[in-house]
């Protein structure tokens, strides 16, 4: 592949334009882009002028992409994979500037860290989660090690909520799609009383899966371990959620401000359809009765037996404090307190299915159970010369996995008959962790004159994790882990006019390590050189964002067989630092206003990912680059009409994306192409706002998303001689009624 010139790119980026994320949806009239606020540096700034990488998301665009979840920014930001782990336990596998990262290992950490209204949210099993109402999503791209910490060396994903209006206000939206989809949002906003103002958000939803189930009705009981029967679902891809959110504002002061959210999220759905990509030469005698559930796009059908249906719960409070201290000087702190809870009663992982006696299929159960505590205080100094972040933070998580909850249940068996299975030679054991992680830091912006900027941080966090093993047969290992990491960041910022921010900077991020089976990981760091631009043009109806990146991940985790250890232990999976990798790659984002009432934007990424020094004995075998695409780009466009009457206006919204080539599978094999080509994807939406009605406003929108059907597996699992994967969801469609008032 070609390597990127970072010295001939920068200087492409100081002659050419530089840019910003999509532009918030078109009203009526408009002649500029609006500016886009974000948080990336832990207070309020334009994106333009945060020396970060960045993807944003307004409410708006929100439902214009319609995104749920972390799932459908997969395809949306350049230099982003998201898609769903296997296990059923709701766990997302991530890769952003090359980074592969998961985190589903007790106690282990993902690279890709994800914030709640400023809460690090643990990763791992249950992390694929809708929300009740957003109002923004922030993707950072690269080490955020300084002012985010740990687990953020691929980049950090950010969700804010809304805070309450003080205005009394009501808003309902309907929704009704193919595959029985059923949506109601509801909002309401309470007038201040007072100094308390409050909102509170509730969703529900229901949708059909997309996948008949061959193996519908067959029954996995665990009555004889402390559990309970359960039976396949007909449909694979389920559906069945409510989401909360309530939110107080205490605004006690005029220095201070107190906001107290409360989030709930419940989730009931049958795990995706697992199909079989193929089957070695040794699994031939057995195609006849496996050929129905073979298929290298989403078929109509597949037998998952042991599917089960998956139940995960979340929920947790925030309160947030502001306090104005001078004019100069501003205090906030963020307290938070969490519960989650996920069960998966089973789940196929090959895709074999229980279709005749004596045919061996991969099951496992799965679930966690999860306690979170964090305090976060952050002083920040603002004057004309310098802005000075400073913070301390606070965190502790305890978990417990490894089986079916409150079971005996085995974690993985075997098929034996219809109706019936072989267990495994022990019943299920859970183990436990408690992570306490120290940290404090600082980032100091100094502006050397109105043109040029330094800009100088460092953090400095202490890990701790204390296990209770079980993974190990007929062992109990009391273990803990206790290491110290800083992290820093070197930048410097050019403003040759004050619509263009040209920088450069260098810094280090890494994921923490842990114990596994008793066998300790280390560390894994990322060191990345950054340099970039952002612009705005012809008074502010151009913007244009350049990053270009070059990033080494040294001591890479990454996950293999207990027994190629040495010496080897009768563990399934262990994390191992297998050696190093390198990627560098651009990203640019352009958004236009080329007449009035018209946006049109583009994104692209491309990414150059190599192995080095990778030690695959180790990992028993070569592996691929998964999910990391040479391109990956989206463009879109938006169009405002004037009223057509009163002031209803409608409004179009058309999106596409791209990925090029890239490895779907996570091991290359001789009998499987592990490989998708390139796809576009579409996505589309038609409203009519602004119809007055009984004192308020009814909107209806049409919308699509996956028009084009790609059909296409998202992931897929090398299983020793079957390779079994999960598809991409059918194309969706649907219509939105709401009533605002």
């Amino acid at each position: 592949m070609t390597k990127i010139n970072l010295r001939n790119a920068v200087l492409a980026a100081t002659l050419a334009p530089a840019g910003i994320a999509p532009p918030a949806l078109a009203q009526s009239g408009v002649t500029a882009l609006e500016e886009v606020v974000v948080t990336a540096q832990r207070r309020q700034q334009s994106v333009q002028d945060v020396p970060i990488s960045i993807e944003a998301f307004s409410s708006d665009q929100i439902d214009d992409y319609r995104i749920n979840n972390l799932i459908d920014l997969g395809t949306l930001v350049p230099n982003l994979s998201a898609v769903e782990g296997s296990g059923g336990t709701r766990s997302v596998l991530f890769q952003i500037r090359g980074l592969y990262a998961s985190g589903t290992a007790l106690a282990a950490d993902s690279g890709v860290a994800i914030y709640l209204d400023g809460v690090y949210l643990p990763g791992g099993s249950g992390g694929l989660t809708n929300y009740a109402d957003l109002e923004r999503i922030e993707v950072l791209r690269g080490p955020q090690g300084t002012l985010f910490g740990r687990n953020t060396s691929g980049g950090a994903i950010s969700f804010i909520t809304p805070d309450p209006d003080g205005e009394f206000g009501f808003k309902q939206t309907f929704t009704a799609g193919n595959f029985d989809l059923f949506e109601s949002r509801t909002r309401i906003d309470t007038p201040k009383w007072g100094p308390i103002s409050a909102s509170i958000n509730y969703t529900y939803q229901e949708r059909e899966g997309d996948v008949d189930n061959l193996g519908a009705g067959f029954v996995v009981d665990w009555t004889n371990f402390e559990s309970k029967a359960y039976e396949s679902p007909e449909r694979l891809g389920d559906s069945d959620s409510d989401a909360l959110l309530v939110a107080v504002d205490f605004d006690l002061h005029e220095d201070l401000r107190l906001v107290y959210k409360y989030d709930y999220q419940e989730v009931d759905t049958s795990p995706p359809p697992v199909g079989i990509l193929g089957v070695a030469d040794v699994l031939a005698p057995i195609v006849p009765l496996i050929e129905s559930s073979i298929a290298d796009k989403r078929p109509d059908a597949v037998n998952n037996a042991f599917h089960t249906q998956t139940y995960s719960e979340i929920w947790g409070h925030n309160l947030t404090a502001e306090y104005e201290i001078s004019e100069s000087l501003s205090l906030r702190n963020i307290f938070a307190y969490r519960e989650g809870y996920v069960e998966v009663p089973g789940q196929t992982l090959d895709g074999i299915g229980q279709f005749a006696p004596g045919i061996v299929v991969f099951f496992v159960t799965g679930g966690k159970e999860t306690e979170q505590t964090s305090n976060e205080t952050q002083l920040i100094w603002e004057t004309d010369r310098f802005t000075w972040t400073n913070g301390f933070l606070y965190y502790a998580l305890d978990q417990e996995a490894g089986g079916l909850p409150d079971s005996t249940a085995p974690n993985a068996i075997f098929g034996g008959t219809p109706g019936s299975f072989i267990p495994g030679l022990e019943t299920g054991r859970r183990s436990e962790a408690e992570t306490e992680s120290l940290a404090a830091y600082t980032q100091l912006e100094y502006r050397l004159s109105d043109q040029w900027e330094l800009v100088l941080g460092g953090r400095y966090t202490n890990d701790k994790k204390d296990y209770i093993d079980r993974t190990l047969p007929g062992q109990e290992l009391r273990l803990d882990y206790d290491e110290s990491e800083p992290t820093y960041m070197v930048g410097a910022n050019w403003l040759p006019t004050e619509d263009i921010l040209l920088y450069a900077k260098y810094s280090i991020g890494y994921i923490s390590g842990g114990l596994v089976s008793g066998l300790e990981y280390d560390p894994e760091m990322a060191k990345s050189f950054e340099v970039g631009g952002k612009a705005t043009w012809l008074q502010g109806r151009l913007r244009t964002n350049i990053a270009l990146f070059s990033v080494d991940y040294e001591d890479q985790q990454f996950g293999t067989a207990g027994n190629l250890v040495d010496p080897p232990v009768a563990a399934s999976q262990v994390l191992v630092n297998a050696g190093d990798t390198e990627a560098q790659g651009v990203e640019f984002e352009a958004s236009w206003v080329p007449i009035t009432n018209t946006t049109l934007g583009m994104s692209f990424g491309y990414l150059d990912f190599e192995f080095k020094d990778i030690d695959l004995a180790l990992l028993g075998g070569p592996i691929s680059p998964h999910l990391r695409p040479d391109w990956t780009g989206t463009v879109f466009g938006d169009y405002v009409t004037d009223p057509i009457f009163g002031d209803a206006q409608v409004r179009f919204h058309l999106d596409a994306s791209y990925r090029s080539e890239e490895w779907i599978a996570t091991r290359p094999t001789d009998y499987v192409d592990g490989t998708n080509g390139d796809v576009w994807r579409l996505n589309g939406r038609i409203s009519l706002a602004g119809i007055k009605l009984a004192g308020g406003e009814v909107s209806v929108a049409v919308w699509g998303r996956n028009l084009t059907d790609s059909d296409l597996p998202v992931n897929m699992n090398t299983l020793g001689p079957v390779v079994a994967g999960q598809y991409e969801f059918s194309r969706t469609y649907g219509l939105d009624l709401t009533f605002e008032y």
